[in-house]
């Protein structure tokens, strides 16, 4: 079983769940995402160890809702977008070429693995990048005759009798409870593959600079589409751009990550809607003072 994730932290939490044992649990210095499991629930829980991944785990498709699909995953179109995402981050381009030569190999591992006949599982969110990703891979197979299945994040889910859980990306789900969401699996048929190859298509031929989530459809929308959340939530006094941008994530869980806000917030100061007041702490990318630009009334 290979499974594949559509975020490298997906994919290193889930690397822990494969080796989530009672004897590495309470020695292993690795930090654990959410509460980490007692001795006692270990021990009475055997059924944790190692039963939560395949295989291996593959990472597919850097944020596809994002910028040029026209070209391979890991073209040059792909690397400018990148940058352009994340280039308030200074990134060398040492890092830049291991990432995406490790997207390359993902890649060609899920390819080689459904030809062999090994069995696919694909663990999907309910993000704008994971259901791009999604329909890419199911393109990317869709001649390739493998078995295919799918775990979809569910909205909340119950943790005890009086408390829930809820989490926008699997890369929030604790190591120790993926095992729990192997009952949601499902087959994903061939009609539904080409499907989704055929959506894929449309995708690519459209090629609008970003692509989001309405009423739970994939669609091709305009750069400036989340746009008004970002200018709702200006206050009117001087606030530091990285407040702002987590008061968006806090508010809005909708899979969009913060170098996207940020790259809209520098437009808005491009285009003079917005203005820098202080930039004390040039260190950091999210640290500049900014105000709304007041508008002259005309005489």
């Amino acid at each position: 079983m290979l499974e594949v994730v559509f975020s490298d932290s997906a994919k290193g939490a889930m690397k822990m769940a494969k080796h989530y044992n009672q004897e590495n649990v309470h020695s292993n210095a690795m930090g654990y995402i959410g509460k980490r499991p007692s001795k006692n629930e270990l021990e009475n829980q055997k059924q944790f160890e190692s039963k939560a991944i395949g295989r291996d785990v593959v990472y597919i498709g850097f944020n596809l809702d994002i910028g040029d699909i026209a070209s391979e995953i890991d073209s040059e179109e792909r690397k400018n977008e990148f940058i352009r995402v994340f280039g308030s981050i200074k990134i060398g381009n040492n890092q830049i070429a291991r990432f995406f030569n490790s997207q390359r190999e993902d890649f060609e591992n899920l390819i080689i693995s459904a030809k062999n006949g090994e069995p696919i599982r694909v663990w999907k969110s309910n993000t704008p990048f994971s259901a791009c990703a999604f329909a890419f891979i199911c393109d990317a197979l869709r001649t390739i005759k493998c078995k295919m299945s799918i775990i979809s994040l569910p909205d909340y889910w119950e943790v005890s009798d009086d408390t829930i859980q809820s989490c926008t990306y699997w890369a929030e789900v604790s190591p120790e409870q993926f095992y729990s969401f192997l009952p949601l699996a499902r087959e994903i048929t061939n009609i539904e593959k080409q499907w989704q190859s055929s959506l894929w298509n449309d995708l690519k031929a459209e090629n609008t600079p970003l692509r989001a989530l309405v009423n739970g459809r994939l669609i091709s929308v305009q750069e400036d589409f989340y746009d008004h959340i970002i200018r709702k939530n200006i206050p009117d006094r001087n606030f530091v751009m990285g407040h702002l941008i987590g008061t968006i994530l806090g508010k809005y869980q909708l899979g969009v990550g913060d170098g996207w806000y940020a790259l809209r917030i520098e437009m808005m100061i491009a285009k003079n809607q917005l203005e820098i007041v202080a930039d004390n702490d040039a260190s950091h990318p999210y640290g500049k003072i900014l105000r709304k630009v007041e508008k002259s009334t005309p005489i």
